[in-house]
């Protein structure tokens, strides 16, 4: 197993796009995020457990998956509030707060590899934005929030080309 490099600023970046060319890694206006603190990337099948007679343990079976994407971020005042020059992506225009509170669908892409280079291996989907808390402190003077995208659909991984 290779060693990824997250400190390089060139791995585990955020896209995010109102149509999912603009989502993909290193797209002209795009929204690229790369201060993340934390990513996780969830793909978790449901369950249904049940217990039969002739068994002291219960079983299970699987459903669909629930996906998700959740981080902490640092945010400047574009990134959450929309920056009115960037008329090509809403959610640049809008920001993370009016594209969450709007439950706009939005597409996006975690970079595995780096940003655009081909053969770069990137994870892609739609969903919506949910969970912000913005918050900041005495001790932590810059904006952090968390994030989670609410995936609608599968997760697909992709190469750059």
């Amino acid at each position: 197993m290779g060693v990824i490099n997250v400190t390089a600023g060139s791995q585990a970046i955020l896209t995010l796009g109102n149509t999912a060319p603009l989502a993909v890694p290193g797209a002209t206006n795009s929204v690229s995020v790369p201060f993340l603190q934390d990513l996780t990337i969830s793909a978790t099948p449901g369950t249904v457990r049940y217990s039969t007679l002739d068994s002291s343990s219960s079983s299970a079976f699987t459903t669909v998956n629930e996906n998700s994407v959740s981080m902490n971020m640092l945010v400047d005042h574009d990134l959450m509030f929309g920056n009115a020059s960037l008329t090509d992506n809403s959610i640049a225009l809008n920001g993370l707060f009016d594209t969450s509170k709007a439950k706009t669908e939005i597409f996006f892409s975690v970079s595995f590899e780096g940003t655009g280079a081909t053969g770069d291996t990137y994870w892609s989907g739609k969903g919506f934005i949910g969970g912000l808390a913005p918050n900041a402190s005495i001790d932590q003077a810059v904006w952090i929030t968390p994030m989670e995208i609410i995936v609608n659909g599968e997760l697909t991984k992709a190469n750059e080309s």
